[in-house]
């Protein structure tokens, strides 16, 4: 496998992960920071493609956070709520893009 497909392959499932609700919040900040931006330079994606991969992610984030219970468990079982977690996460995604 080439680098390039390596990171198309992380990319795609972070997006598929922002649906399990153990994993979303990781995810989130993958596309906040800048492992987003590194693997999609590897990837080959120009900002035009990038803007649209994060508008995704925005509407999966909003879909999402709607939906969750608000159960006490996190990711990282911090205690942490993960819709909490969630939102914090995409008003930092929203503040970087």
């Amino acid at each position: 496998m080439s680098l390039k497909g390596l990171a198309e392959g992380i990319i795609l499932q972070s997006i598929e992960d922002l649906w399990s609700e153990p994993h979303r919040a990781e995810c989130i900040a993958f596309f906040a920071g800048s492992e987003f931006n590194i693997c999609a330079e590897i990837a080959g994606m120009n900002l035009s493609e990038q803007v649209k991969v994060l508008n995704l992610v925005k509407t999966v984030v909003d879909d999402t956070v709607k939906i969750t219970t608000g159960s006490t468990k996190s990711c990282s079982g911090g205690g942490k709520k993960p819709a909490r977690t969630a939102r914090k996460a995409y008003r930092h995604l929203q503040a970087v893009h």
